[in-house]
Parts: structure tokens; C-alpha cells; sequence
């Protein structure tokens, strides 16, 4: 257990640097942590089901300019190893992540904060020409995201035990109502998801993909490959029209 745990922060670690350090590799996303989280602890179906189930939950919120979101790779890592370590439902697993992506946030606020410093620091050598101390200063914001990790690894080690006590003693109705919650969890970031992006001119397509899977029963695929076949239409008109101006 020990092992497995340390692979564990090692994978929320390694989510900390998403974006900032290894480019957009979406190591971050609930759907590629999930999986992984369930490989270490070895029940890659849990893991994968529970994955795609906070990302569902947390498809609204991505990182934007300055904008610091609660972070869904630290709280996706230790609620789907809680999860399956305890035995709980996936419907425990997203109504458990979002407390830990807030405390998560804290901690990822404290690293910006503390790496102002750093970046002081790193211009200064840069302005006197010591290339090894800039090099140095460079690195030194990876130690900050260190305590990311450590969280991770001190919920699971201590909290494991605790977490399959709890569940155990919770009532059916309590139970119910986290179903309920995960249920509710996911519609809630799709609506994030479509308050950013939609507009007149993308809304009637909204509707019309809400109209063929809510009352003509079309498979997702289906919508999926229709969406498809519209954005090339729309391709192709608007290269013609340039063509004749």
C-alpha cells in the first residue's frame, strides 16, 4: 500500500505541472488520471468509470489567463484512489472531489504567491548575468508544487482506514443523497462549460443536437457525426463565398 500510494502522489504531482511546465498534455483531466489511479491500484475499470465521471463534473473548468480554478487533477486523484481503496461508489467519489479541489486550490495559490518571488529573483540574475543562478531560480517553482503531492499522500496513508470506517457507518439515506448530488455534480459542468462558450450563432445548433437525443432518440455517434458533417458545410460555403469576393 505504501508503493501504491506514493505512485499516486507522484501522478498528482505530475498534474501540477500540467500546462505550466510540460505544455497542454491534459495530464490534469480527470479522464486520464482516473484511468492511471485505477492501474496503480489495479481495477482499471473503476478507475476509468470514475474518471470519466469527474471529468463530467469538471469539463467547465479549465484555466484561463490568470484565473485559478480549483484544481481537478489533485481532487481526481485522491477521490478515485479513496474510492477504490475503500470500496465506495463512484457516486462517493465525485461528491468527495470537490472539497479536495478547493484545499487544493489554497495550496496551488500559496506556490503562485511564493513563486513572485522566484521570478524576482530569476530577472535579477538574468540583469547581472549569472546564468546558473537564473537556472537555478527556473527549476526552484517545480519544489513549490511539491506539497500538492504530499497531500495526496498523506490523505490516502492515514485516510484510507478512516474513509472505509465512514462509509460503512453512513446511512442509506445520507448514501442516497450523494447518488442524487452525483447525479445533479456533472449537469452543473456542462452548464460552466456552455455559459463560456455559447452565443447566438452557436445556440441553434445546441438545440438542435438537444432535439435529435431528447426526442428523435439519436445515438450520441450519430449527433456526433451529423455535427460533422454541418461544420464542413459550413466550411466549405465559407471558402466559396471568399472565393467570389
Amino acid at each position: 500500500m505504501l508503493i501504491q500510494n506514493t505512485l499516486i502522489a507522484l501522478v498528482a504531482y505530475i498534474s501540477q505541472l500540467d500546462e505550466r511546465y510540460l505544455g497542454a498534455s491534459m495530464m490534469n483531466r480527470p479522464i486520464i488520471i482516473g484511468p492511471i489511479v485505477g492501474l496503480i491500484l489495479g481495477d482499471l475499470q473503476k478507475g476509468t468509470l470514475i474518471g470519466a465521471a469527474l471529468e463530467a463534473m469538471f469539463i467547465g473548468i479549465v484555466t484561463i489567463g490568470a484565473a485559478l480554478p480549483p484544481d481537478v487533477g489533485v481532487a481526481s486523484t485522491i477521490a478515485t484512489a479513496l474510492a477504490i481503496q475503500s470500496g465506495a461508489s463512484t457516486n462517493v467519489a465525485v461528491t468527495l472531489a470537490m472539497p479536495f479541489a478547493v484545499v487544493a486550490q489554497g495550496l496551488n495559490m500559496l506556490a503562485f504567491t511564493l513563486n513572485s518571488y522566484t521570478i524576482k529573483k530569476g530577472r535579477d540574475a538574468i540583469k547581472k548575468h549569472h546564468l546558473a543562478s537564473m537556472q537555478r531560480w527556473q527549476f526552484f517553482p517545480l519544489i513549490l508544487r511539491l506539497p500538492s503531492g504530499i497531500l495526496t499522500f498523506l490523505v490516502l496513508q492515514l485516510g484510507t482506514t478512516a474513509a472505509q470506517s465512514l462509509i460503512s457507518l453512513l446511512p442509506t439515506k445520507l448514501m442516497t443523497s450523494f447518488s442524487v448530488a452525483a447525479g445533479l455534480l456533472p449537469a452543473v459542468g456542462f452548464a460552466m462549460l456552455i455559459q463560456m462558450m455559447i452565443n447566438k450563432k452557436i445556440a441553434p445548433y445546441f438545440f438542435i443536437g438537444f432535439i435529435l437525443t431528447s426526442y428523435l432518440k439519436m445515438p450520441v455517434i450519430g449527433v456526433s457525426v451529423l455535427a460533422l458533417l454541418f461544420a464542413l458545410l459550413i466550411v466549405q460555403n465559407s471558402t466559396q463565398n471568399k472565393i467570389k469576393e
